[in-house]
């Protein structure tokens, strides 16, 4: 019912990001996330847009602000890709440091992932893996219970030197 997965850069695999982007394809009714750092890849980006586009409810629970703020600013292009593509991006009003994912009724993950390229590529993580429909609901319940009190992430297009900024800092800082 449950099993520890550790991640990082002395795997063959990395077997967190590839469980994320399989499950993302995977998933038929929802996606549940709480994360304060959010610069994903462009494979896990687009492995969320692709499940948005074909119905699959997404939800993503972020800190308006989190500790870190050139993150916070590099978020924002993914933000509005996610945005469009249909996920629901709700902002906390407070920094949460809670990682979680939970996705249909069969899976959910918990421990010191973020949904970030350094986390998920570069560091040392672990977390556990869910299979139980009690701890799946659980975990579910404590995800959606947050969303009421968030505000929903604006994801009107930037201006030019927002976006030229944005670019530079995700090209030069990419583990972020």
């Amino acid at each position: 019912r449950a099993q520890f997965l550790p991640s990082g850069p002395d795997q063959t695999e990395d077997t967190v990001h590839a469980l994320l982007i399989d499950a993302c394809f995977q998933a038929h009714e929802r996606m549940l996330a709480v994360t304060p750092y959010f610069v994903p890849d462009v494979s896990l980006e687009t492995a969320m847009r692709l499940a948005a586009r074909r119905g699959v409810r997404i939800d993503l629970c972020i800190p308006a602000s989190s500790n870190h703020r050139l993150a916070d600013f590099a978020r924002n292009r993914a933000l509005r890709a996610l945005s469009n593509a249909g996920v629901n991006i709700h902002l906390l009003p407070y920094m949460m440091h809670a990682k979680a994912i939970v996705f249909d009724e069969t899976l959910a993950l918990s421990g010191s992932v973020n949904l970030d390229s350094r986390s998920l590529l570069l560091n040392y993580e672990c977390a556990v893996v869910f299979y139980g429909t009690a701890e799946i609901d659980w975990l579910a319940n404590w995800i959606q219970a947050l969303i009421p009190g968030a505000q929903p992430f604006d994801a009107r297009a930037p201006g030019l030197w927002r976006d030229v900024c944005e670019g530079l800092l995700l090209t030069v800082a990419y583990q972020l």
